[in-house]
Order: structure tokens, then sequence, then C-alpha cells
């Protein structure tokens, strides 16, 4: 589906031109390619030697080898978060970039949000962050659990937010509808003091996504699917919320001109591979810090 979104992005940018669509679904690959007037073809490895940059959002569990052929073959990538469904496979993936001198990129797409833009301007050391994504049940991303799933998301934004090293992790998960972890909360300490509680699920009743982060003097409070962005003074008497002027943009949109400027020698990457690493990383460590098979229903933590 969200691959669907990226050939239309490539489509309407004046960076670049689609020249194919992969799917091992023929049908799905033709009626896309169709659209935008690209070549349908079943095969990631079809594309070297016809292109310059590829999107891949392929399930989770195949980013890694299919990164790793077209970067081999000297294709810039974007990767659709996750990196890889672990630490040594997203730092494989890291090295290899670095040896073939290719850009890589992951689709962390909260940092495009304007949201976000401007927590990181304002931010000057985290007390606490804590993060909130929920999401109703669509029966997708079955491959991996709720942490790559949809945390993921947050633990990039904490350790960007916080811009410390994370010293400790604690974590309890739930099995849900896809037989795997579909609940999940994570704390996290940082050396700078700062503690993240992420919690996220994909069997939610409603849609959320909240991010909050303290302060010495101010709290503030971004709706991620607004976007919006509050700020109330701390320790002030009757302080009133303050919003936060947004402009809005494609996140998408944004992330996608993002690898092209890189790709073209133009830009520095927001999110770069060293970056979604370090989120894969903390993922490593929350899911560690479960019960590696839980019995159904139960609540697992460490």
């Amino acid at each position: 589906m969200f691959g669907g979104y990226h050939a239309r992005h490539y489509a309407a940018s004046p960076q670049a031109q689609l020249i194919a669509v992969v799917d091992a679904d023929t049908a799905r690959a033709a009626s896309l390619a169709a659209i935008y007037g690209a070549t349908a073809l079943h095969d990631h490895r079809d594309l070297i030697g016809k292109v310059d940059a590829v999107s891949i959002a392929a399930p989770a569990t195949a980013h890694h080898a299919i990164a790793r052929d077209l970067i081999d073959a000297g294709i810039h990538v974007l990767v659709e978060k996750p990196l890889a469904t672990n630490a040594a496979d997203a730092r494989d993936l890291v090295a290899l970039a670095d040896k073939h001198g290719v850009v890589l990129a992951a689709g962390h797409i909260e940092r495009f949000s304007p949201a976000t833009a401007a927590l990181q301007e304002r931010i000057r050391k985290a007390l606490r962050i804590t993060a909130v994504r929920r999401s109703k049940w669509n029966g997708r991303s079955l491959d991996v659990d709720v942490v790559l799933d949809l945390m993921i998301h947050d633990i990039d934004l904490a350790l960007t937010l916080a811009a410390s090293p994370v010293v400790s992790v604690s974590a309890s998960g739930v099995v849900g509808a896809s037989g795997g972890i579909d609940e999940a909360e994570a704390w996290l300490t940082f050396a700078s003091g700062a503690v993240a509680t992420l919690s996220a699920s994909r069997i939610a009743a409603a849609n959320e996504r909240k991010l909050t982060v303290t302060e010495a003097g101010a709290i503030y409070a971004a709706d991620l699917g607004g976007p919006s962005l509050i700020v109330t003074a701390r320790r002030v008497p009757g302080a009133v919320a303050q919003a936060i002027p947004l402009t809005p943009r494609d996140n998408l949109g944004a992330e996608i001109a993002s690898f092209l400027d890189a790709v073209a020698g133009r830009g520095t990457l927001l999110v770069d591979g060293p970056a979604a690493l370090a989120a894969v990383e903390v993922a490593d460590r929350i899911r560690i810090a479960m019960a590696e098979v839980p019995a159904p229903n139960d609540l697992v933590s460490a």
C-alpha cells in the first residue's frame, strides 16, 4: 500500500523520473505501473542497470535482502521503517552503503512533520518524553511486532529529541490479534537524565499520535496527526497554553525530496542510515526486555 504513495510522489517530482514499479504480485505491479506510465517488474534485481535510486516499501522482513542487492549494485536506497528487523542487519546495510558510497535513507516520516521540526527548534534539554501511538487493527505489517511496526517511529523521535545515549531499557508487551506483540510500553533512560515513556498499540479503539516533551521551563504537547503543537510554561501559576503556528506540508513528499536532494548531492539527509540503525538497536533492546515467546494474551515484562 505505502509503495503506491511513493510511486505517486516520484511520478510527480521534478527531481525524478519514475522508471519502474516492482511487486511480487504481478497484477498489482501492472496496475500501479499503468497509472504512472512506468514499467512493471516482479524482481527487484531487474532494476539493476535501469535506475539510480529506489524506494523499498516491501514487508520489513525483506528490507535487508532487497536493500543489500541494490546497494551492492551502486543504487541509492530509501528504506521504509524499520531499516531492518534487527540491529545486525541494519548495521550491515550502513556498512555496505558506506563501502559503495551510496545514499542510504530511512523512512522515519514523523521527522518530516512540521510539529517535529518545531519541537527540534525549541527543545534545549528534554527532561521527559512521552509518546502515545495507537491505531485500529488493520491486519497489515504482520511480519513484525508493534515495536518494529509503530513504536519504531517514537524510538527515533525520542533519540532525536533527547540527543543522548540510552543507558537503560525496560518494557512490557501484550499478545493480541496477530498472535504476536500488538501492544507494548517501553521506558528509556538517557545518559542526560532524561526519561522517555513510549506506548504503542495496533489493536486500539481509535487512532492517536501524541508526543509530549517536558523541559525545565515548558511543556510541549504535539499532536502528530493534526498536526499541532501547544506549549505551556511550567511553574508559572495560571500559565495559559499557547499554540505554535505550523506550516502544513506533505510529510512523505518532504521525505522523498530530501532523499532525492541527497542523491543529487544537493543536501544532507535528515534521516540517514546511522540514525535508522540507532532506532533499530533500541528496538532490539526493547524486544529483549520482553519475554521472547509469550503465551497468548499474557502480559510479559522485564
